[in-house]
């Protein structure tokens, strides 16, 4: 099969209308949600892209994506319909048909190169031997991605069928350890385990690491191609209840799946029928760890702190239940989501489609469609509460729709009843009919006369609000830069006129009260930008008062005005008053799934994890927001990109730093693109990419882009500006890592000067760079300036956010190591005492945070005396720092010279 990119070629990232194709993935996605679609499809797209405009003739496609194979005569149309669906209707009016020529993709295609196409890492091709099991061949490779791949292997002599999934190490190993794990628990608990694939060996002694498993057929996807359209209604119902049981079997012994899709769903033909199995558990979780000592199975891939948010992936996105988006843990409820999206598929005959708004047109019996809203419902609660009950339902759809002809025929019969009744009893007056008939003109009369004044009222009323509006602009906006009007004249800033402004605006709107909410919201987002955030805070409140006043707490304007509001007080630090906005927006919503509203809630409580420092948090929020705001408003590019960024921040602070950098390149990409835009919103995305380089050990490249879009902000907003501080922020930690103290002195003292005259000292930001300065001073060998610099943050920091919030835990650890090197070590030990690795993570995920402690526990053990305790503690973080984490060298060089000491 040809693949969209050559391995080793370069390849690109493709963005056209809501669609994205990323060659190096051989990945669609459409709104930002993953499509499963055929891989020749995908192929033939991809030859369309990288000759956008260009009329591609059919034998062109035919000879490069079937490789001179035979093919049938309608192969090539209907690749080119499974690749329309699958874009969905706006972004297939970009595939353009010629007649009995080809096929052209027009329209602005953006590409932004996203590297090289990934080459095996172990090295494994068709014909050769299974490493360590000799006599089976590999045959066909299943499924790939880095590090992993799946491949058919079969006995020579016998024609047995094997399936062996690969990997090479790392969470790869780990996801083939937990599957071999889970699928052990199944097969040794389920009274029936027919619906999960045999586990039959593996091998995670020696690379390249396997699961061999039985052969359980197809994978859905594949199967639908060839069968789904020739398999009746009833006939796929049968086919989801087997799936839905053996989920309900998983489910009764404690294990979930967490990643249900067509693509884990194996159909193999059994007895003239089909048989259905699940595969792929290497997402999947044990809500019972203790049932594993229970069977005498050992813990492969299952860490004594897993939890339920963060074992494993959180699936598919398609596939995902909104709950987990929002970070509550998955449960039976959202496997079952997940279930309810493929039964639609199947009887909508697409197991690639979508569902979205209006998929009820697509399931014709009402009972089915019900049950599909039921199993997919955005509250969890509301929800079917497990796999058996969907069965359950299937399996009674007989008698259930039996059941609703009778209660219909009954309700017929009745209604027949009550017309005759109302027949017998019609022998009123010639007069009385006449009178109905005259004052159902008269209604209607009034009816045209009232709508008539409605609308001359409507137009007066918005002539009225056009001409407020207009006056505004032109006299109090527009007007005051008149040097003729204003006493600065010429020299008049944007922060002057629109302070100037804001003052006339009650009296302007007094009779336009929505209007005048609009201009307040639209000023508190000004005032925000040029970080006047005390009047920014008092335009968006008296906007939320306004909007509640005049449409209720429901009504969309006003959940935009409160989530605005939310945000501003999230960024000043006012973190409860913030939280009481976001509640009160999330009770509004309610279970509303419009995306609009679900991306203004998510926003929101996004911006107030990350101002807390809650990265982890923070993620999943602003992945939901993005993905909503995208599906309910894809032009708004203001606030995509300002979501954007936020994302490739907090992905740079949860350790995924090559998503963050892809994502951030993708961005930029895709701002100097327009031809409207003044670099700024480049610039920024330059700076956040800069941190990925600091975070990933090349303080070279960090410095070099931090200067370039520090040279941009700087110029269009002044070396005051929130941004330009983040940035001498970001140098700090080059600084710092280059070992240069006394520039990261000189970049630490900038910041926070610069931050403490914007913020004020309580605000988060403030401290967190006062913390970041003393730190500096503690590897310059100035103690004595680091200690009160970094009690004084702890405490301001400590008095905002929780105990175990990142910022006070870093913060506590710095004060620790100053109070260490002062001697100050019962104090220290008291801070030690409530650190939390875990937490720590969050502030730097680079898994070092427990090495850390070992040296500062054997710090206080040697000054206390306790020579071989400490010694043991001093050894174990050496050992796992050195040449790992420059960062820590004051701390490395005291352990070190305690050991040297000892010895």
């Amino acid at each position: 099969m040809h693949d969209p990119a050559q391995p080793g070629a370069r390849c690109h990232l493709f963005r056209f209308g809501s669609a994205e194709f990323d060659e190096a993935k051989v990945e669609l996605r459409v709104a930002g949600l993953r499509v499963e679609i055929e891989h020749r499809a995908l192929a033939v797209l991809a030859y369309l892209l990288r000759h956008a405009d260009e009329v591609v003739t059919k034998e062109e496609l035919l000879r490069d994506v079937w490789s001179g194979r035979v093919t049938v005569d309608k192969v090539l149309p209907n690749a080119i319909a499974k690749l329309r669906r699958a874009l969905g209707e706006s972004n297939a009016q970009h595939l353009v048909t010629h007649a009995r020529i080809g096929y052209r993709l027009v329209g602005p295609v953006s590409r932004t190169a996203v590297g090289n196409r990934i080459v095996s890492e172990l090295r494994l091709a068709a014909g050769d031997a299974v490493p360590g099991r000799e006599n089976f061949v590999l045959r066909r490779q299943l499924g790939a991605r880095r590090d992993g791949e799946v491949w058919l292997a079969e006995q020579p002599r016998t024609h047995a069928l094997r399936v062996y999934k690969f990997a090479g190490g790392g969470e790869p190993l780990r996801a083939l350890k937990r599957e071999a794990t889970l699928l052990r628990v199944l097969h040794e608990s389920a009274s029936d385990d027919a619906g999960f694939v045999a586990i039959v060996d593996w091998n995670f002694e020696q690379p390249p690491f396997f699961l061999e498993c039985g052969y359980g057929g197809d994978n859905l996807l594949d199967w639908s191609r060839e069968h789904l359209a020739a398999t009746s209604t009833d006939e796929r119902i049968a086919l989801f209840v087997q799936l839905a049981d053996a989920v309900a079997t998983a489910h009764a012994v404690g294990v979930l799946h967490k990643d249900l899709k067509p693509a884990n769903v194996l159909v193999a033909p059994e007895g003239g029928g089909w048989h259905v199995r699940l595969t792929d558990f290497g997402s999947g979780r044990l809500l019972d760890p203790e049932r594993l000592d229970e069977l005498g199975i050992s813990r492969l891939g299952m860490s004594v702190t897993q939890s339920a948010v963060t074992d494993g992936d959180l699936g598919t996105p398609l596939y995902i239940a909104p709950e987990i988006f929002s970070g509550q843990s998955p449960s039976a409820r959202s496997d079952v989501f997940a279930l309810g999206i493929m039964l639609y598929q199947l009887l909508a005959g697409d197991v690639t489609r979508p569902m979205t708004s209006g998929w009820e047109r697509d399931i014709d019996d009402p009972l089915l469609r019900d049950d599909i809203s039921t199993a997919t419902d955005g509250d969890p609660q509301r929800r079917l509460s497990g796999a058996a009950e969907l069965a359950a339902r299937l399996r009674t759809l007989d008698a259930r729709r039996t059941a609703v002809r009778q209660a219909q025929a009954c309700e017929a019969e009745a209604r027949r009843e009550r017309i005759a009744l109302a027949r017998s009893r019609a022998r009123r007056p010639f007069a009385i009919a006449l009178g109905v008939a005259l004052a159902a003109g008269l209604v209607a009369a009034l009816g045209l006369w009232f709508a008539a004044s409605r609308a001359r009222d409507e137009a007066r009323l918005a002539l009225a609000r056009a001409n407020a509006i207009n006056r505004f602009l032109n006299e109090d906006l527009i007007g005051r830069s008149n040097p003729l009007v204003l006493s600065q004249g010429g020299g008049a800033s944007l922060k002057e006129l629109l302070l100037g402004a804001r003052q006339r605006i009650a009296q302007r709107f007094q009779a336009q009260p929505l209007t005048e909410a609009s201009v307040r919201a639209s000023l508190a987002t000004l005032f925000n930008t040029i970080e006047l955030l005390p009047e920014a805070e008092t335009e968006a409140r008296r906007a939320l008062e306004l909007r509640l006043r005049e449409q209720g707490e429901d009504a969309l304007d006003t959940l935009r005005a409160r989530a605005l509001l939310a945000r501003l007080l999230a960024r000043t630090s006012q973190f409860e008053t913030s939280k009481a906005q976001i509640d009160a927006l999330a009770r509004a919503i309610g279970d509303s799934r419009d995306p609009q509203r679900r991306s203004l809630l998510a926003a929101a409580s996004a911006t107030w994890a990350m101002n807390q420092g809650e990265y982890a948090a923070a993620l999943p929020a602003y992945q939901e927001a993005i993905a909503a705001l995208r599906l309910a408003e894809p032009d708004n590019s203001y606030m995509l990109d300002s979501l954007r960024m936020d994302l490739i921040g907090v992905l740079t602070q949860t350790g995924r730093l090559e998503q963050a950098r892809r994502e951030g390149e993708t961005l930029i990409a895709e701002v100097n693109a327009r031809d409207d835009d003044n670099g700024l919103v480049a610039a920024f995305a330059e700076a956040q990419v800069a941190r990925t380089y600091t975070l990933g050990g090349d303080p070279d490249a960090a410095e070099a882009r931090l200067l370039h879009a520090q040279g941009r902000i700087v110029a269009l907003l002044g070396e005051g500006h929130t941004r330009n501080l983040m940035i001498l922020g970001d140098l700090y930690s080059v600084a710092m890592q280059r070992r240069d103290w006394r520039k990261a002195i000189d970049y630490g003292q900038r910041a926070y000067a610069g931050l403490r005259q914007k913020f004020g000292d309580e605000h988060n930001f403030t401290n967190i760079a006062l913390a970041n300065l003393a730190q500096a001073y503690y590897e310059d060998t100035q103690t004595q300036e680091a200690v009160p610099r970094l009690q004084t943050a702890y405490a301001r920091l400590g008095a905002q956010l929780s105990a175990r919030n990142p910022q006070v835990q870093a913060t506590a650890f710095w004060l620790a190591a100053a109070l260490i090197d002062a001697g100050s070590t019962d104090a220290a030990s008291i801070l030690v005492d409530g650190l939390d690795a875990k937490a720590l993570q969050a502030v730097q995920a680079d898994g070092l945070w427990l090495l850390r402690l070992d040296l500062l526990r054997g710090l206080i053990l040697a000054q206390r005396g306790d020579v071989a305790r400490a010694t043991t503690l001093l050894r174990s973080g050496v050992d796992g720092l050195v040449g790992r984490d420059p960062s820590d060298s004051r701390l490395l060089d005291q352990a070190a010279l305690v050991l040297a000491a000892r010895h």
